[in-house]
């Protein structure tokens, strides 16, 4: 089938990717195809009564001595509702110990991620995308989904996925993310936590003295409760940081049990993050376990949580810090999940953070969730200062200019001084240095605001060997991972 459906669609420039040809039935396959550099499912039926909007041929096109008619559609959101009655292509909940959230910000590589998810014990999260990442990149969540299921498709994946709307701060992308089918919603609190850095004692007291009762019933219980690490170490839980983490995460918490209860009423299933890595607080032991203690006494169910590690961790580069700090907290954290039971610890910007995955992997006995986003972004970058040298330095003068209105989104420490106003080196030599890879990664928005059409027509005109860089740098993170050599 193959080979005659390749024959028929040449004379129209029509490129079939080989691996996404599926039989659904004896009367029925699908495929992905490239026209005009867009993707698109094909159609191929025989007897049967489906239709899709917008087809690109006005009449169906006969497969010679086969009795198969093909035609070629968009996946827009309409035909992609209809996909779904056909074959069970839409996001799931996550079914395993481990997941692994890649995020594609261009749209284009879900297909080369998933060539080497696939050969993982891992659940993929591949739709993942925040509402300043879909502001910068000019989406929305339904796009980022169908750019997913095509790429689902494009590779002849059939296991299942998920789709993650990352960094949810309110109802409004909440309910965006609902109408397009997201699995995972990852909560972000940072807005509504209370600062108590430069709070007095006597300030705290205060504090302390406003909170609920429901609160207060938590510290008192609890309070001393001995959590082991193992059978030589354990901790205590302290009753004045009980109250400072009541104090920090009660009022932010209430905007859990929010989003808790509009999804229970709009959806059978899902799966919730909570996030409280942003800001500058690290996680302490008591804020883990009021914030989970108190979510669980409320009813609400949630499959991970967040906590800020000391040490930094910046986008694009490796973790700063001091490891057996990062480790010695880690510990910590996962005892905490054992004694408090129902969900994993899941680590933010985990791109490129090579030097404590074996770590993570082992002291969280392998239960956790990672997320990564930018990098493969990144790897579109190096396709073209390798095919596209003149476009790379304009993108690199660009990024330079907008460097401070870059750097309100994201903590990076890199200032515009350090950097040479002109390259004299290879670029992807060039490309590989922390600082260069914080300033290309942080300044997407701004790219693609200034160059978008440039930037797809070299990626899609080099699409092999963007997916080559793209499969080789997830591969080097779970390879890591999974303590590879």
């Amino acid at each position: 089938m193959l080979n005659l459906l390749e024959e028929l669609l040449k004379p129209f420039s029509i490129f079939v990717y080989p691996q996404s040809l599926r039989k659904i039935n004896e009367e029925l396959y699908i495929f992905v195809a490239k026209i005009n550099n867009t993707k698109n499912i094909g159609i191929i039926k025989q007897n049967q009564s489906i239709y899709f909007s917008n087809p690109y041929f006005s009449e169906d096109k006969k497969i010679e001595k086969t009795g198969f008619s093909v035609n070629i559609y968009p996946l827009n959101f309409e035909n992609y509702q209809k996909l779904k009655e056909i074959i069970p292509i839409n996001p799931k909940t996550c079914n395993k110990k481990i997941s692994f959230g890649t995020g594609d910000r261009l749209g284009l590589v879900t297909s080369a991620q998933l060539s080497v998810l696939k050969d993982y014990n891992l659940f993929p999260i591949l739709a993942q995308q925040s509402p300043r990442e879909l502001i910068k990149t000019k989406r929305d969540f339904k796009d980022v989904l169908l750019k997913s299921v095509i790429g689902v498709l494009e590779i002849g994946y059939t296991d299942s996925y998920g789709a993650d709307a990352d960094h949810i701060k309110d109802e409004k992308y909440l309910m965006e993310a609902i109408d397009a089918g997201y699995t995972m919603y990852t909560l972000d609190i940072s807005d509504f936590i209370e600062r108590i850095e430069n709070l007095t004692s006597k300030e705290i007291r205060e504090k302390y003295e406003k909170i609920s009762s429901f609160s207060k019933k938590i510290i008192e219980k609890y309070a001393g409760k001995k959590i082991k690490i193992s059978n030589e170490e354990y901790f205590e839980l302290s009753y004045d940081e009980l109250c400072k983490s009541a104090i920090v995460y009660e009022k932010a918490l209430s905007f859990v049990e929010m989003v808790y209860e509009i999804l229970r009423s709009k959806l059978l299933e899902f799966d919730i993050e909570v996030s409280i890595d942003e800001g500058e607080r690290d996680t302490t032991p008591e804020d883990h376990f009021f914030v989970v203690q108190f979510l669980h006494e409320k009813g609400i169910d949630f499959k991970s949580l967040a906590p800020k590690f000391p040490g930094e961790f910046q986008k694009g580069i490796d973790y700063i810090g001091d490891i057996k700090k990062f480790e010695n907290e880690l510990k910590k954290q996962y005892a905490l999940t054992k004694a408090l039971e129902g969900y994993r610890l899941s680590l933010h910007s985990g791109s490129d953070k090579f030097s404590i995955y074996k770590s993570f992997y082992k002291i969280t006995e392998g239960n956790f969730h990672i997320k990564t986003s930018g990098t493969s972004w990144l790897e579109a970058v190096k396709t073209i200062a390798r095919y596209s040298p003149d476009l790379f330095l304009e993108l690199y003068h660009i990024a330079l200019e907008n460097l401070e209105e870059s750097k309100k989104a994201y903590k990076v420490s890199i200032t515009k001084e350090e950097f040479p106003k002109e390259i004299k080196e290879d670029y992807i030599e060039f490309l590989k240095k922390p600082n260069v890879r914080q300033l290309f990664h942080i300044s997407y928005g701004v790219l693609l605001d200034e160059k978008r059409e440039e930037i797809y027509e070299i990626l899609n005109k080099n699409e092999k060997e963007h997916y080559q860089y793209v499969s080789e740098n997830i591969r080097k993170h779970l390879k890591n991972l999974f303590e590879e050599e």
